[in-house]
Order: C-alpha cells, then structure tokens, then sequence
C-alpha cells in the first residue's frame, strides 16, 4: 500500500495573473512576476506548487532550460524545497518563505536527488498509532549529537517535524534557526525552521534534512518524519505487516 496521509503541510493559494508565460525557455535572463512563471512551468511539466502565496508580486530571473534549474533560479531569492523524481525533472515546489533580506541567494533547502542512495532496500519495522505508522529514527545535530525519536511517517508534511523541546536536547543554538508562521492541521502556527545534520533510518544516514521545530502543545504528536527524508525514496507501507520499506527511485 503506498502511504498517502496528510497531518502537516506548508499552506497552498494562488496568486497573481499577469505576465504569465512570458518568459521563453533558454536564452538570457529576464524579469518575470514570479508566480504565474511557476505555475505555467508546473503546467509544462506536470510537477505541484505548495506555499505560493508567499510570491504575491514578487519578481525574478527566467533562466536555463531544465525545470529544476529554471525553477531554482526562478526560486533564488526564497527557501523552497524542490522535490526531484529521480530522473533530473521536478516533482513538487515547496515555497516556505522570503530569504532573509540582505542574505545572499541560496541553494534549494532540499533537493531529493542528492545524498548517498543505499545499495539495498531500508527495511524499518513501523508502530501503530491510531490508524498511522511510526517508525523510529535516530536524529543527528551538527555536533554529532544523536538522540532516538518515534516518528509518525506522514506524506503530507513537507519537512522533518519537531517539538520545539528537542532543540536544546540536540544541542542546537535556537538564534541559527528562523521564525517563520506555517498552516498546520490546527491552524497558523510559529515554527523555527532550519537544517538538520542528518536522520538515521536503521544503519542509513540520511544527510542535510530540512526541519521544522514547532511548540509541543501545538504539534500534537511526537514528531513527524516527511517528504525531506521520504521523497529521498521509493516508499512502501506493508499495512499487514507493519513494514516500511524505502528504495532508491
């Protein structure tokens, strides 16, 4: 059965209609309105756009012919999470937020593309929550520092989901992360977001994954495991024999 939940996402709208697809593949740069850009880019390539409400009247480069570069360029001024297929061409855009001002432009918070791919399929034994499977990981900080954590496996979250407690337990200096309000199942929420050193999935390290820390009473669950590591694999949920099984795409 392949998982399809959804507890947590980073918020969906539409905005902005004019200039739409003015920009031509290839050639020189030009200054576009960024949101009608995405969206005829998603139409040609059949990829999803979530959080483009944060584009309102916001301008940038089209440039390159590829999509994710397109995209990437198309996003520099943004933190975003483009979601590869596994074969060089886009599955989902993420769009969190503005970049801090004054920042110089970065690379996507995540590209599923990149990391070490195991040679052999990730088999994690899940646990029942309800009508939802957990699996337990082991969480990595920059410092080396891992602490072990039961997760809830949702698709629906874009990032690692944390309670805010974990972030002085993983010895992470709360000043690197950044405030930013997101759409939980609950409603708005404040969430510190940032990067993890890395999620261990059994003996497979899962590096550089995007996390997001959101206080304990408003998450309501110990934490969940989403499309930052997962989108990195071909999952499989075995509903009967409560197994999770992640291979390379």
């Amino acid at each position: 059965m392949r998982a399809s939940s959804s507890v947590f996402g980073f918020i969906v709208a539409g905005v902005l209609a004019v200039l739409a697809g003015a920009a031509v593949a290839g050639g020189g740069a030009q200054q576009v309105a960024i949101a009608p850009e995405l969206a005829r880019l998603a139409d040609a390539y059949g990829f999803t756009v979530t959080g483009d409400e944060h584009l309102a009247d916001a301008v940038g480069r089209a440039e390159g012919d590829d999509p994710f570069h397109r995209v990437r360029i198309l996003l520099e001024n943004f933190d975003n999470i483009i979601v590869q297929d596994g074969h060089g061409g886009v599955e989902r855009v993420i769009v969190l937020g503005a970049a801090t001002p004054g920042a110089a432009p970065r690379e996507p918070l995540v590209s599923v593309d990149g990391g070490t791919q195991p040679e052999a399929p990730i088999e994690l034994r899940t646990i029942r929550q309800g009508n939802q499977h957990a699996v337990r990981v082991a969480l990595e900080a920059d410092s080396g520092r891992r602490l072990a954590r039961l997760l809830l496996i949702d698709t629906g979250a874009d990032a690692l989901v944390l309670p805010e407690s974990l972030i002085a337990r993983l010895g992470i200096d709360a000043n690197t992360l950044t405030e930013r309000e997101v759409q939980t199942a609950n409603g708005l929420a404040r969430a510190r977001t940032g990067r993890l050193a890395a999620v261990w999935l059994d003996s497979q390290r899962v590096p550089d994954v995007a996390v997001a820390f959101l206080e304990d009473d408003k998450l309501g669950n110990p934490g969940l495991l989403g499309m930052g590591v997962l989108g990195r694999y071909q999952m499989t949920i075995d509903d009967q024999a409560n197994r999770l099984t992640l291979t390379i795409r």
